[in-house]
C-alpha cells in the first residue's frame, strides 16, 4: 500500500463517479489504496503504469467494519461499484470462517456508463441463498430456538392448557351474639351447601340485643 493515491482526472469528471453514494466512495478509495502499481516500459517513449495485483485484491467484511463501515453499507457499496463499472469479481468467496475470501478486479467500464457501449459486469456478486448448511443454517436454527422458548407450554388432552386448580373463595357470614354469662355464641359457614342458617328469635330473655 502506498501513501499517495493517484486518481485519473477523467474519473472525477465522470457521471458514474459523481453519482456514487458516500459509502461507495469510501470503499472505492480503499480499493485504490490496495493497488500495487508497477511501471512497465513499452515501445512508446513514456512508460505505462499497471496494477500488478489487479484481480487478486481482497477486502473482507471484517476489515470494513474496523474502518466504521457496516456490513449492509459495505455490501451495498460493492454492488453499486460493480453496477457502475468500477469493480468486478474474479472469485466469489465462500464466506463464514473459511479463509476463502472474494477477490476483486478494478475495472474501467465506468468510462461508458450511461451509454449504449456500457458493458455489465462479467461476475456480479451472487447472493448467499444456501439453506440447511453452514453458518446460515446455524443462525436460522438459533433464532428459531430462541423464539420457541418464548412460547407457553401446554399439557393435557386435546391440546388444551390445564390451569392450576385454585380453591374458590366463598363469602360466608358469621354473626356473634354475646350473652349475659360472657360466652359468645357464633355461627361459622364454610360453604353454602354445608352451612345451615341459624335463625334467632327477634326477642329472647338471654339475649339483650335485638336482631
Amino acid at each position: 500500500m502506498y501513501k499517495i493515491i493517484c486518481i485519473d482526472k477523467n474519473i472525477l469528471r465522470s457521471e458514474a463517479f459523481r453519482s456514487l453514494s458516500k459509502w461507495s466512495l469510501l470503499v472505492y478509495l480503499d480499493f485504490l489504496r490496495k493497488r500495487q502499481m508497477e511501471k512497465v516500459k513499452n515501445n512508446k517513449r513514456s512508460a505505462e503504469w499497471i496494477i500488478k495485483n489487479n484481480g487478486d485484491i481482497v477486502y473482507p467484511y471484517l476489515e470494513a467494519e474496523k474502518k466504521g463501515i457496516g456490513r449492509r453499507e459495505y455490501r451495498n457499496a460493492i454492488d453499486e461499484l460493480i453496477e457502475k463499472g468500477f469493480l468486478d469479481i474474479t472469485h466469489q468467496g465462500s464466506g463464514g470462517r473459511s479463509s476463502d475470501m472474494s477477490r476483486y478486479f478494478i475495472d474501467d467500464r465506468w468510462k461508458n456508463y450511461g451509454t449504449a457501449a456500457f458493458l455489465p459486469a462479467k461476475n456480479p456478486r451472487k447472493k448467499d441463498s444456501r439453506k440447511g448448511v453452514g453458518w446460515s443454517a446455524y443462525h436460522a436454527d438459533k433464532k428459531k430456538t430462541s423464539v420457541t422458548k418464548m412460547l407457553p407450554k401446554t399439557t393435557g388432552l386435546n391440546n388444551k392448557s390445564v390451569m392450576p386448580c385454585r380453591k374458590s373463595r366463598k363469602l360466608s357470614s358469621s354473626k356473634t351474639v354475646t350473652s349475659r354469662s360472657g360466652k359468645s355464641e357464633a355461627t361459622h359457614c364454610n360453604s353454602i351447601e354445608k352451612c345451615k342458617q341459624v335463625q334467632l328469635p327477634l326477642w329472647s330473655d338471654k339475649i339483650d340485643t335485638i336482631l
